[in-house]
């Protein structure tokens, strides 16, 4: 991790070091582009270090091996319940449809261990919280995305506010 005024040229830039920061980034170099990752904070993560690290997930082995009944459908219906209507509903179901695949994804890319439960928690109508065994927080997660950014070599920038994009002519 560098802490610099630069100028550098990637295929993907990623802003932001949290969770989704750190996924961004490591699927991207999985397929086949540069990537370069920009934090706007002195240290990686924000967030997602602090957080209980638990992941809201629809119809996972964990759900299915206790009879528990549940669908992308219904786990958008209550993120948009919880957020009072107002998200964004295709983006909500595109989440709530790939949610089992991203808690696959932490366990079988990274090797994050769950607690064998799925709790219940505010805003859910049923069991879908899986929680990590370990250390029981975001930091359970977070120092497998780091370790594996590290293995792959994508170079994390701190101290980079982003406050413009430059487009091609196309748009992008």
């Amino acid at each position: 991790m560098k802490e610099s005024n630069f100028r550098e040229f990637a295929d993907v830039i990623v802003v932001g070091s949290g969770f989704a920061g750190l996924a961004a980034a490591i699927e991207a170099h999985q397929a086949g582009a540069s990537v370069v990752v920009l934090e706007k904070m002195a240290g990686v993560g924000g967030n997602s270090v602090i957080s209980d690290g638990v992941v809201a997930a629809a119809v996972t082995p964990f759900q299915k091996s206790r009879g528990i009944e549940d669908g992308p459908e219904k786990m958008a219906a209550d993120m948009l319940a919880a957020g009072h209507g107002l998200g964004h509903r295709e983006l909500v179901l595109t989440v709530a449809q790939h949610s089992a695949q991203a808690l696959e994804w932490l366990i079988d890319e990274l090797g994050v261990v769950f607690v064998d439960r799925v709790d219940q928690f505010g805003g859910h109508s049923v069991p879908r919280s899986h929680t990590p065994a370990r250390r029981r927080s975001g930091a359970e997660i977070y120092k497998r995305m780091l370790a594996r950014v590290r293995q792959l070599k994508i170079p994390i920038h701190l101290r980079c506010k982003v406050t413009d994009l430059t487009r091609d002519r196309c748009g992008r």
